[in-house]
């Protein structure tokens, strides 16, 4: 009884973490073609832009290629992902890169709202290792966009961007960008919580009388 009923409540989550890997990035791997070295689905500022497969980075053995593009502070890439923000939803946004050419400080991660002409909603500047600024290894970096930062652009097309940070600026530096996603972290909803709720105390409910039954016997003939 008691492994029919973890099976029963295993089941009964599953549906709260639906979806929870969707990437909503297009192009994430940067491989479906460019135009001037600028990768199908993303736009670029930058000083320089060049798209290629790289056997060292991660996604090469998935026919992954990269995106290197440099020079000054704040540039970098972006897309339009088409994706509406969806309400009570929080997201996690991260990039695969390493140091193309130093110096280069780190990059800048933004989740932007479209709708509003390209709002940063939120954004975090992260930078690579000391070992990374020479070495060139590949680090993944995330930003965590919670639900409470987006409550009022429920429904605003998605934007996102990937930005090098130079500290001191202008130092010139390239960075190389492997993959991109945009994951959706569903929020349970009350209605969600409560079915988990109850299918749990009625297991525990049922495994209790089933316990008592088999210790309390009546005497038969």
């Amino acid at each position: 009884m008691k492994t029919k009923f973890l099976a029963l409540l295993a089941t009964a989550a599953l549906p709260l973490g639906a979806g929870a890997q969707s990437n909503l990035i297009l192009n994430p791997l940067f491989n479906l073609g460019n135009t001037g070295g600028v990768p199908l689905d993303w736009s670029s500022n930058a000083g320089g832009n060049y798209n290629y497969a790289d056997s060292a980075a991660p996604s090469y053995g998935m026919g992954g290629q990269i995106f290197s593009l440099g020079w000054w502070d704040g540039a970098g890439t972006w897309q339009n992902t088409g994706a509406a923000i969806a309400p009570g939803t929080s997201y996690a946004l991260s990039v695969t890169a390493e140091v193309g050419q130093s110096p280069l400080t780190g990059v800048t991660l933004s989740f932007q709202d479209v709708s509003t002409g390209w709002t940063w909603l939120t954004s975090q500047t992260f930078a690579f290792s000391t070992a990374d600024q020479t070495d060139g290894h590949y680090e993944t970096f995330t930003l965590n966009i919670p639900q409470s930062a987006l409550g009022s652009v429920a429904g605003d097309t998605i934007g996102v961007g990937v930005s090098l940070s130079e500290n001191p600026n202008n130092q010139y530096g390239w960075v190389h960008l492997d993959n991109v996603a945009l994951v959706v972290v569903p929020t349970p909803e009350p209605s969600a919580l409560a079915l988990l709720g109850a299918t749990l105390l009625g297991g525990i409910a049922r495994c209790h009388r089933n316990k008592n039954s088999a210790v309390i016997r009546p005497n038969l003939p």
